[in-house]
């Protein structure tokens, strides 16, 4: 019988991931079985459906479990997960330096990562970017945004349906979520809304070149803002102007 208990501290979908990963590997489940379903396992762990989503998504991705459309989620064969652990790395963002280097590889990451997004987008991909940015407006709670920020960059992870992309987004989730829970405790909520409304409406009306500029202008702002807090003095103030955020796209 599967031992899960509801999720209590600050990074819920690396949680759920976590807990659900260590019961695939405990045999809680066997090859071929039905996970629970979204709504059971939102109620067992206490989150929301689209925390619950997203790490079954990356138990989809590292080939643990497979989605059958309109039939549920499904536990594959066992060969490949004993290596998981080994495949997973997990650090503690614990300095700005170190916060640094995880925005610095963001940096070059999401640049290139939105230009293929921004080849294959769809009318349904802008949908889900519209409502995890509504999430981060929205919220008080700063584990829910942290979840909706992770949540938006992995979607456009997802858009460039690279197989790569997309496997190392999530084999290093648990060094984002970590690192964007450290940035907004840091620095505010405001960066990331403003941006993301960006993002979005360049992504619906912008050319490439366009959207690559903006994310790696989103990125270069929250090295700046970071950078700000080590050096005060030093920190140039002339940062971009961040656009207000209103509550429909």
């Amino acid at each position: 019988m599967y031992d899960i208990q509801k999720i209590k501290t600050k990074s819920l979908q690396s949680q759920v991931y976590t807990k659900l990963k260590e019961q695939l590997m405990q045999g809680a489940w066997k090859a071929g079985e039905k996970l629970p379903s979204e709504h059971a396992l939102c109620a067992l762990f206490g989150v929301s459906r689209v925390t619950v989503r997203a790490a079954i998504q990356q138990l989809v991705i590292l080939g643990m479990v497979e989605a059958r459309h309109g039939g549920g989620t499904f536990v594959k064969t066992f060969s490949a997960i004993e290596n998981v652990d080994n495949l997973h790395p997990l650090i503690q963002i614990s300095q700005n330096r170190d916060l640094i280097t995880v925005l610095e590889y963001r940096k070059i990451i999401e640049k290139g990562t939105i230009g293929l997004a921004w080849e294959k987008i769809k009318h349904e991909d802008i949908e889900i970017l519209e409502e995890t940015l509504q999430i981060m407006i929205n919220t008080e709670d700063l584990a829910v945004y942290t979840e909706a920020d992770l949540a938006f960059h992995h979607h456009l992870a997802r858009i460039t349906q690279n197989p790569i992309i997309i496997k190392v987004h999530d084999l290093i989730s648990e060094i984002l979520t970590t690192a964007m829970y450290d940035l907004v405790s840091l620095v505010g909520k405001e960066i990331g809304p403003a941006y993301h409304r960006r993002i979005i409406d360049t992504l619906k009306g912008g050319g490439k070149a366009e959207c690559e500029a903006v994310m790696e202008e989103h990125m270069e702002e929250n090295i700046r803002a970071v950078r700000k807090l080590e050096n005060p003095d030093k920190s140039s103030s002339a940062g971009a102007a961040l656009p207000e955020v209103s509550e429909q796209g």
